[in-house]
């Protein structure tokens, strides 16, 4: 990458790092590409040349944070970690995904907008599906119970999650306690690990 491409690249990423603080505090309707601009340090032509609308914007943004995400679960799944500590990661990787924007932007951006729709569902599809390889892993090396089905823990995952994305001050309780987020972890961690 020469110079060029590289501040390019950097005025881009400068543009949607201003985006999500924008929106995750004020929400994506009650932001203005004139605010990003002026977040970002960049002219509202440069918003519009990199993406051409608002709504562009908004699904580059979504997108980028879901393939992050993504790529995060791939890699604490793909490590050589026990399967106990790729759980307690993936359960951290989940609120600390949470924390990087606003659910109320995810909820308003998802309304109405089939491209966001889809995205999603399929990411969601390739992270339940690398999550369900982990789960089988684990019950067949004796460290997850097989007494309970693989859908039921798919199901106890979900509501962890289910749990930070609809309770957003947990998220500020536990950053404010990091060790009872341990706790809470280890308790949920307990029902899935072979007693």
């Amino acid at each position: 990458m020469n110079g060029f491409e590289k501040r390019r690249e950097n005025k881009k990423n400068a543009i949607l790092n201003a985006a999500l603080e924008l929106f995750k505090q004020f929400g994506y309707n009650k932001t203005s590409i004139s605010e990003i601009a002026q977040k970002a340090s960049v002219s509202q032509v440069s918003i519009y040349n990199f993406f051409g609308s608002k709504e562009n914007l908004k699904r580059e943004l979504l997108s980028k944070l879901l393939n992050d995400y993504s790529i995060e679960t791939t890699n604490i799944l793909n490590c050589p970690d026990s399967i106990k500590l790729k759980l307690e990661k993936l359960l951290a990787s989940t609120t600390d995904f949470i924390k990087r924007f606003s659910i109320h932007f995810i909820l308003e951006s998802i309304e109405n907008d089939a491209f966001i729709n889809e995205h999603l569902l399929e990411e969601r599809k390739k992270i339940t599906e690398a999550v369900i390889a982990l789960i089988e892993k684990g019950k067949s090396e004796g460290v997850l119970d097989n007494l309970v089905s693989t859908q039921s823990m798919i199901v106890f995952l979900e509501i962890f999650q289910y749990y930070f994305n609809s309770n957003p001050s947990a998220l500020v309780k536990y950053d404010n306690d990091p060790e009872l987020f341990k706790e809470v972890s280890s308790l949920f961690l307990k029902a899935l690990l072979m007693k």
